[in-house]
């Protein structure tokens, strides 16, 4: 065995010196405290270290490997920690290193423990996100990115990590309120019941107050029982320009005289995705006049067989984004996800009841995955 004394103001820098000479093999036979020769006031710690022959250090390199995750500050301190209950005790540590080398990695099991922990929470986040309706597509692609980022996953972090992966799958797209010296033309289009009507008055009352805009409202829903009504009422009350379109050459007349207006929201009639009769009717009153954007909107509550059935239907308008209305009636949300997937097309708003123009929200990612894993429509 090579045998040499180490000394420092400190145990852990008497200690550091030894590893440099003499490697992680190197074994501490014994410290001591001794005078500063230049300071004998000061105290200095001295450590006979001693390393063995090659067989030995073989023996100890093999051992050394089960150890290795532990932090080189941790090893010190657990040396330092030894070192002085021999300085105390007058004993030799070469039976106490032994000890540590001997003794099973943590490290390892609790890597074991924490990798089956984090399993089964991705099981749970794949049954709950199956709960929640996300179609099977989605969910692997969600598994597929955890995966990536397995080395990173904690149980306090892997939450986290999930919503972030549904939010970069959801496709949203900002309601642009910049006018710019012309007059923006928006049409609303959809089913029958989803909310047309209430989602325009919204988006009006918004766009009038918010934004300071001059709004103009057409309406071209004569067919449903008391539309014109409706929304005669809200222009009313809210003191904003409203005009009818009883025909298609009537469009024209109307946005004359809305000319100098800054934004026209359009109501369209709602009409089943099943009957092209119906929507070609809409069509040729639209087809009358430039229109900037036209949203889709439908209802949260629909299965997603609808909802892709209605989005095929309604291509014919060339719609630019979703609207999705009733998201406080849904049980589950999945299918908000679904049909961005499902279509490439974005979402622009969410409205959450009847309250104008309380309860729209504009469509955030990170808020919607949330809604999606949580439920929780308020956090």
């Amino acid at each position: 065995m090579q045998i040499k004394k180490y000394c420092a103001p400190t145990l852990k820098e008497a200690t550091h010196l030894m590893k440099q000479e003499f490697g992680p093999e190197a074994i501490i036979l014994g410290t001591r405290t001794i005078s500063d020769q230049s300071d004998t006031r000061k105290v200095m710690y001295e450590i006979t270290a001693g390393l063995e022959s090659f067989e030995f250090k073989k023996e100890i390199k093999e051992k050394a490997k089960s150890v290795a995750a532990k932090s080189t500050s941790k090893f010190s301190d657990e040396l330092e920690k030894i070192s002085a209950q021999v300085y105390n005790s007058g004993n030799r540590t070469k039976d106490k290193i032994k000890e540590i080398y001997n003794q099973p990695s943590e490290t390892h099991e609790q890597k074991q423990i924490e990798k089956s922990s984090i399993e089964l929470r991705m099981k749970k986040i794949f049954s709950d996100l199956t709960d929640r309706e996300v179609q099977k597509s989605v969910i692997l692609s969600i598994m597929e990115q955890l995966k990536k980022y397995q080395n990173f996953l904690s149980e306090e972090n892997i939450e986290n990590y999930a919503i972030t992966s549904l939010s970069s799958l959801i496709l949203t797209k900002e309601f642009d309120m910049n006018i710019k010296n012309k007059c923006k033309v928006v049409s609303l289009v959809g089913p029958t019941g989803v909310g047309k009507t209430t989602t325009i008055a919204k988006l009006a009352l918004i766009a009038k107050i918010i934004h300071k805009l001059d709004v103009g409202l057409i309406s071209i829903d004569t067919y449903r029982l008391g539309a014109v009504d409706q929304l005669r009422s809200f222009a009313d009350v809210s003191h904003t320009d409203f005009l009818v379109a009883y025909e298609p050459n009537d469009m024209q007349k109307i946005m004359k005289k809305f000319a100098k207006k800054d934004i026209v929201f359009i109501d369209t009639v709602g009409r089943s995705p099943k009957n092209s009769d119906q929507l070609q009717t809409n069509q040729d009153f639209l087809s009358r006049i430039k229109v900037d954007e036209t949203y889709l909107v439908l209802s949260a509550t629909n299965s997603i067989k609808n909802l892709i059935e209605a989005s095929n239907k309604f291509k014919m308008f060339d719609f630019s984004s979703f609207i999705l209305t009733k998201v406080d009636e849904a049980v589950v949300h999945g299918n908000i996800v679904n049909l961005i997937t499902k279509t490439g097309k974005p979402v622009s708003f969410l409205t959450n009841g009847q309250v104008i123009p309380d309860d729209i929200l504009a469509a955030d990612s990170d808020f919607i995955a949330k809604l999606i894993f949580t439920n929780q429509l308020r956090s």
